[in-house]
């Protein structure tokens, strides 16, 4: 391989691969990611201390329920007991809710996926230039 264009033609095609195929499981892998995470419910929700002596955020269900979890995400350290959080709630299991929003689950999957699949669609255009170039 001693022509520049074979190696570079070599270095195209396993970045073409690469970039298509995992780009394309990553966009995949992202979008369900975020189909999962869709329609939690915002409400409101109370940071307390109980009976334990543990801090934890406390939430009213729509079915009537009082849930909590700890409170120990970066978001509720800084909260004092007594504080309000806004608390987003899995609609499938009311019982599960946490302080983050769900909307930017599975957006670094899909943000590195695109940019793989954008390097693996630039990998096959340099490979065809290269093609018409060498022939």
């Amino acid at each position: 391989m001693d022509d520049p264009i074979d190696a570079v033609s070599l270095i195209t095609e396993v970045l073409s691969w690469i970039g298509v195929v995992t780009g394309i499981v990553l966009v995949v892998a992202g979008l369900i990611r975020r189909a999962v995470f869709t329609g939690w419910q915002q409400t409101l929700g109370v940071v307390v201390i109980d009976g334990r002596g543990e801090r934890v955020y406390r939430w009213l269900g729509d079915d009537g329920v009082l849930y909590e979890a700890p409170a120990n995400d970066d978001e509720t350290q800084v909260l004092e007991p007594g504080d309000d959080v806004s608390v987003y709630v899995n609609p499938r299991d009311p019982s599960v809710g946490r302080v983050d929003d769900p909307s930017h689950e599975g957006r670094a999957l899909r943000t590195t996926g695109w940019i793989l699949l954008g390097l693996g669609v630039v990998a096959i255009v340099v490979q065809f230039v290269l093609l018409f170039v060498a022939g």
